[in-house]
């Protein structure tokens, strides 16, 4: 049930049932080593519609990606995410909850200039791939930029490129100081500053309207409102809170991520933080109860460990948390 008048968002259906699963392992077993049961993954994901034989063509993709590990028990088989490195966790950890978070910036950029021939567009297009990854934008053709020092990290990143690419076609300058003829425009044209503030504008015409009335009032209340009590309205808070942080994940993974003072007083990315992590953070509860409830049914002794994280206890997933 929905209050009166109000047009709450739902899950979207578009998503990919390999990025849906991705997504509630990272929200409710991060960093967990135990295989849970095909058959409650199966579950999870018919809360959002995936019928069975989609969810196991998206477990078995998975497998074969090398997300997910499975084991065999009888007819059985159970999967596990997984080990990475914790860099790589803290990495996800930082872009997803903490990237928005102001950092000291001295004014300095890396700069990188390369030339590479007509013939070897594949070459080019790999480059500009890859400098786009490491959050460089295109100041000119030729010229790309990113604020801050980062010459180490494109020295092992850029080694990685294709053999045709002859380092001599490579040129890269730190602690480097833009004219002043560069100014604001430049670096949102680089950048593509307009496109991604588009995208945090849709974001919060979507979620707004649910924030605002879970600040308002009792968390309990509102999802009581909402869509009541029982195991249909702990499905639907589910699907609510991992569409938001699925559509979260995508804004926040080709963000550029540059320091405020690039931004502009108007772009919506604070407000864009304060709407999902208001949204994510109270439905948490509720979301990971509906998680419990499904593995309870499989793996009774499992239950326990489904856990949910929050912006507000960000930074204890950590290493050094």
């Amino acid at each position: 049930m929905s209050a009166p008048g109000t047009v709450l968002p739902r899950y979207q259906r578009g998503a990919r049932s390999q990025q849906l699963l991705s997504v509630l392992l990272g929200d409710y077993w991060f960093a967990q080593d135990e295989s849970i049961p095909s058959a409650a993954l199966v579950e999870l994901l018919s809360v959002f519609g995936v019928s069975g034989a989609g969810a196991r063509g998206a477990i078995q993709r998975l497998a074969q990606r090398g997300f997910l590990i499975g084991t065999r028990s009888g007819r059985h088989t159970d999967y596990a995410v997984a080990p990475m490195t914790r860099d790589i966790i803290d990495s996800h950890v930082q872009v997803l909850f903490l990237s928005h978070r102001p950092q000291p910036w001295d004014g300095s950029w890396t700069l990188l200039a390369y030339s590479v021939p007509e013939d070897a567009a594949a070459v080019r297009r790999t480059l500009r791939d890859r400098l786009r990854q490491l959050r460089f934008g295109a100041l000119y053709d030729g010229l790309w930029l990113r604020p801050g020092d980062a010459g180490e990290q494109v020295a092992s990143e850029l080694a990685a490129l294709p053999e045709a690419l002859h380092p001599s076609q490579l040129t890269v300058f730190t602690k480097a100081r833009l004219p002043s003829g560069a100014g604001h425009e430049a670096v949102a044209e680089a950048f593509q500053l307009r496109e991604h503030a588009s995208g945090y504008r849709a974001f919060l015409a979507r979620w707004e309207p649910l924030a605002t009335m879970l600040d308002g009032g009792s968390v309990e209340t509102v999802l009581d409102t909402l869509w009541g009590t029982g195991e249909s309205a702990g499905d639907e808070v589910l699907r609510v809170r991992t569409s938001i942080m699925t559509d979260w994940r995508m804004l926040r993974r080709s963000d550029p991520q540059l320091p405020d003072e690039l931004l502009g007083p108007d772009y919506p990315l604070h407000r864009a933080v304060a709407v999902c992590s208001t949204v994510y953070d109270s439905l948490g509860p509720a979301a990971e109860s509906t998680v419990r409830r499904i593995l309870r049914r499989y793996r009774g002794d499992l239950a326990s460990q489904v856990t949910h994280h929050t912006f507000a206890a960000a930074t204890s997933l950590l290493t050094e948390g």
